[in-house]
């Protein structure tokens, strides 16, 4: 009965990700039970001595926390997370993005970190476990980003208040500064390669069916509409500067469209036009209200159940 609950509450990419999180995760602590602190699973974590031995762990190692810390704030995010997005893309296109960030990161991450290591001569850098659940932290901030960039979030009454726009430059900005007071390239470099990825494939890869009455972002299903598939997100709410703060887009603009114009020229990625661009502006529209439409019915629903509540004790005191 528990678990019938417990699975009708959760979206169908969400059980699938949080089962492989708590598989891998579980088998961890399982299979270390008897080892010495810091020993580490080579063919379920990624090491860079090891990864080549082992190239599935650039996917499992994605699902593999060693702490509950991690454990508990990985969970958190992938509940949260998927059951959003699920309810724009479907849940295959979750999935895909969770190990196409992750696994393209993973891989990125441990070429960068063995290269550092040979040159520094740094044996023991190459045994310690990288992955974890960066990839898709970092990745689902871009998606945000995305999907609500306007929207504001208020913590505190108030005293904090932000746009969901700079999510992505703050964790960058933090994984900058762990790792420079930590004197270690972790989590930067998986943070910035999960940043770059997850944008990249955004920007000029993600397809999705759209037609010219209603773009909608769902790759799930065509229903009995004419529907054309598009690729990628032209919006002009999503230029790679627009992560970055006003003084900063200038230089950045010009370095950013130099590495455009010679990507096209290159033909690793299609040039946008005007259409593309308009399309990609009305995507946004809406889902901007579709995500505006979500809100205003988990507001209603959280002030039923309050009323629900108050009912019950109004009752129970009136008995007494």
């Amino acid at each position: 009965m528990i678990r019938a609950v417990l699975l009708g509450l959760l979206s169908r990419s969400t059980q699938i990700v949080v089962g492989l999180l708590v598989l891998i995760s579980g088998a961890l602590v399982v299979l270390k039970i008897g080892l010495e602190p810091g020993s580490s699973i080579p063919y379920l974590q990624l090491l860079p001595k090891y990864a080549i031995f082992y190239p599935w762990v650039f996917a499992t190692a994605i699902f593999a926390e060693i702490s509950l810390l991690g454990f508990i704030t990985s969970l958190s995010v992938l509940i949260l997370s998927t059951k959003y997005v699920e309810k724009f893309w479907g849940y295959k296109e979750v999935l895909k993005f969770i190990f196409l960030v992750g696994t393209v990161t993973n891989f990125s991450t441990v070429i960068v970190v063995i290269i550092i290591n040979v040159l520094r001569n740094d044996v023991l850098g190459m045994n310690l476990p990288l992955g974890g659940g960066i990839s898709y932290y970092m990745g689902f901030l871009v998606v945000l980003k995305q999907v609500i960039p306007e929207h504001n979030v208020v913590l505190f009454k108030g005293l904090v208040n932000f746009r969901v726009k700079h999510f992505p430059f703050i964790a960058l900005v933090s994984a900058t500064l762990w790792s420079v007071i930590f004197k270690s390239f972790y989590p930067l470099l998986p943070s910035f390669f999960a940043f770059t990825v997850s944008y990249n494939y955004l920007r000029f890869f993600q397809s999705f069916y759209a037609d010219s009455l209603l773009p909608t972002t769902n790759t799930a299903t065509t229903g009995s509409r004419d529907l054309t598939i598009i690729r990628g997100d032209a919006s002009d709410a999503f230029q790679f500067v627009k992560f970055f703060p006003e003084i900063m887009r200038p230089p950045l603009l010009i370095v950013i469209d130099r590495i455009y114009d010679i990507s096209v020229l290159l033909s690793l990625i299609a040039p946008f036009d005007d259409d593309a661009i308009e399309l990609s502006n009305l995507r946004l529209q809406s889902m901007s209200k579709q995500a505006e439409k979500m809100t205003q019915k988990g507001t209603s629903d959280a002030d039923r159940r309050r009323q629900i509540a108050l009912q019950v004790i109004e009752e129970r005191a009136n008995q007494q």
